[in-house]
């Protein structure tokens, strides 16, 4: 038996699951296409600009992030906290760089 983790969202992660055990999968192929076509774009941007997206994370790589390193990127203060936004950004750049939305390397 399995379901999406959001019906409304074909890209969205499934959940497998048996009288025992579960399982995630999710195809993250569309995210990674879209993050290659923002970091062509961000090629030909200005580089003056005050903001820039740096990735784009779906929910299965969330979740590996927390069960691998422990980075809880959906806590209510994650992204408050200078610390935690160094880690992401190496962490991005060194284990998921085809997530990367931007060229812009961390700190």
């Amino acid at each position: 038996m399995g379901f999406l983790s959001q019906e409304d969202n074909k890209n969205s992660f499934t959940v497998k699951a048996d009288e025992k055990d579960f399982k995630l999968e999710q195809d993250v192929q569309a995210y990674k296409d879209y993050a290659a076509l923002s970091r062509e774009r961000d090629s030909f941007a200005a580089n003056g600009r005050t903001y820039r997206s740096f990735a784009i994370i779906p929910d299965i790589v969330a979740i590996d992030m927390l069960t691998k390193f422990g980075l809880d990127i959906h806590a209510p203060d994650f992204m408050h906290d200078p610390l935690n936004l160094r880690k992401l950004k190496k962490l991005i750049d060194t284990e998921y760089l085809a997530l990367k939305t931007s060229n812009v390397r961390a700190l």
